[in-house]
Order: C-alpha cells, then structure tokens, then sequence
C-alpha cells in the first residue's frame, strides 16, 4: 500500500469511527456516556481533517473523496449496532462495541506507523494513536462498574 492509500485507509477508519460514536451517543441513556461519545466522535473527525492535511502534504489531491461517508464495511456495522440497540444490547452492550472500534483502529494505525513516513506525518499519526489508546483505557474503565466485557 502507498502512503497515500495508507492516510485515505486511515481517513475510512476515522470517518466510521466517528460515525460509531454519534449512533453511540444517540443510542446510551446515561449522559456521562452521551457527552463521552461526543467528545470521541469530535476528536475522530478532527483525526480525519488532520489526515487530509497530511495527504494533500505528500503530494495528494485535496481532501479524500467520500471523506464524510467513510466505508461500506462502517455502514454496515453501524447498521448492525443501530440492529442491536433495537433488541436491547443497552448501555453496557454500546460501550463494548465502541471498545472493539477502537481496538481496530489503533491496530490500523499500528499498521500504518509501520511505514516510512515524513517525521510530521509520523508525529501525527502516533498522537493520534495515542489518543485512541486513551479512549480504550477510559472504554475500559467505564466498563469496570458492569463487571467486564460480555463474551
């Protein structure tokens, strides 16, 4: 994969993560958990804009097309969720599922970082890893009150 396919892969991966956590938000009763997801999905599609600036910086055309749709697979899995909400997956449930998005994010970023990028891009890239293993530990902290992940 090109670097350019890398950013735009990572551009996908935003955009759907950023859309996971609008359903998210949407979907919770507790408004700690609405105002978290907020925050998160603010933060994805900043991540997104970044990326863009990135790409058009490596010689890249403008911003990605289909930026604000992100993939079919992140349709599908918002589909799913909005699927499972309706059958009562409730808070606990929404939390995990976030928690597995961004499980798979950091590891598309991990996959990224493993390229030879330009230290500002490299910069990026790993702050916004960093922020993404920030939102796994608070995942992961708000599920402490449940017990754990439901297998």
């Amino acid at each position: 994969m090109t670097k350019l396919e890398t950013l735009d892969n990572l551009v996908k991966t935003c955009v759907d993560s950023a859309e996971r956590y609008r359903r998210a938000a949407a979907d919770v009763g507790k408004e700690k958990l609405v105002q978290f997801f907020k925050r998160q999905e603010a933060v994805r599609r900043h991540d997104a804009d970044e990326l863009n600036l990135e790409r058009k910086r490596l010689g890249g055309e403008g911003e990605r097309p289909g930026k604000e749709s992100g993939s079919v697979a992140g349709f599908i899995d918002r589909a799913e969720m909005d699927l499972n909400v309706v059958m009562s997956m409730g808070d606990t449930g929404v939390v995990e599922w976030c928690l597995e998005d961004v499980k798979q994010v950091i590891s598309e970023y991990q996959k990224a970082l493993q390229q030879d990028f330009p230290a500002t891009t490299r910069a990026t890239l790993e702050r916004q890893l960093s922020e993404n293993q920030a939102t796994l530990t608070g995942l992961e902290k708000i599920l402490k009150p449940y017990g754990h992940p439901r297998s």
